[in-house]
């Protein structure tokens, strides 16, 4: 019977060797592709200072269009927003870009005022496309202070990497497949790092409203210090949203664009405009950020 447990206890730490291996060389995969946007600023962006880049979640990744904000003020920006983030996430992906050595001049940060209220931040659904890069004191730092959980599946991962393939297998595992095959391929996001939203689906709110944008996040003050730190300009974006006006008593460096289109034509939904839509706020976007000086 002993020999039996041991055999069993043997074979167990073989497997359990051979699929950390498995996983291991998934994150290896993926860390060296441009598959997500981590993994792209690091692999897939040769440049390393910026006139701008612009931060945020989806509003950010799908509102402001870096390509045709160039093609008009002449700068160098870059689109480094992560669908699917808040501000705690914002922030993790700036300490990632200036790790890596790259800089900007200023920092466009698209905000929500949901997102700048919360006072408790939590981990973020998309928080896993950092983990290729876990070995950077950033990351793991970040997944230890914002991890709430018993089993620590992120945090874990660093010793461990089958914790964190194994949970978000589907994510991790069928990409580093395709990033193997063909490193290059980025996940809904241009060579610039912008994406927009196809002219379908519509809004569905039917009455206006008003919201107020509070600085209430710990991460926005982090971001702000990190700037200051740093001599980096931050511009606050507020994108458009459908019926809903986005009030504020911050007064300098603060784009509002919450009420700048008012069709329902050229919103995706309620809170992300469409292609269209995208191409008239970069313009205006652009038009303010020509003015700005150097």
């Amino acid at each position: 019977m002993k020999q039996f447990l041991l055999k069993i206890a043997g074979y167990g730490l073989v497997a359990f060797a051979l699929l950390n291996g498995i996983a291991f060389l998934c994150l290896l995969m993926l860390g060296r592709s441009s598959f997500y946007k981590p993994q792209f600023i690091k692999n897939g962006v040769v440049e390393n200072n910026f006139d701008y880049v612009v931060l945020g979640s989806s509003t950010g990744l799908t509102t402001l269009d870096t390509k045709l904000i160039d093609s008009v003020t002449r700068k160098k920006g870059l689109n480094i927003s992560m669908d699917d983030s808040q501000l705690s996430s914002h922030y993790l992906m700036l300490l990632h870009f200036y790790a890596l050595h790259k800089k900007t001049k200023c920092l466009v940060l698209a905000v929500t005022p949901w997102d700048m209220a919360e006072t408790h931040p939590v981990l973020n659904d998309n928080d896993y496309r950092f983990l290729p890069d876990i070995d950077e004191n950033n990351v793991y730092e970040y997944y230890k202070k914002m991890e709430q959980a018993k089993f620590k599946v992120l945090s874990l991962s660093k010793y461990f990497p089958i914790c964190g393939v194994c949970y978000y297998n589907t994510e991790l595992f069928y990409p580093s497949i395709l990033a193997a095959l063909q490193p290059k391929k980025r996940n809904r996001f241009d060579d610039k790092g912008n994406y927009s939203y196809p002219t379908l689906g519509g809004p569905t709110q039917a009455v206006y409203k008003t919201m107020s944008l509070e600085t209430k996040n710990p991460f926005y003050k982090s971001i702000e210090a990190f700037c200051k730190a740093n001599d980096i300009r931050l511009v606050l974006y507020q994108s458009p949203m459908y019926k809903t006006a986005v009030e504020s008593t911050i007064e300098n460096n603060f784009v509002n664009h919450s009420g700048l289109l008012k069709d329902s034509t050229l919103f995706y939904d309620n809170i992300h405009v469409n292609s269209m839509g995208r191409k008239i706020c970069s313009e205006k976007f652009a038009a303010y950020l020509a003015l700005q000086p150097e």
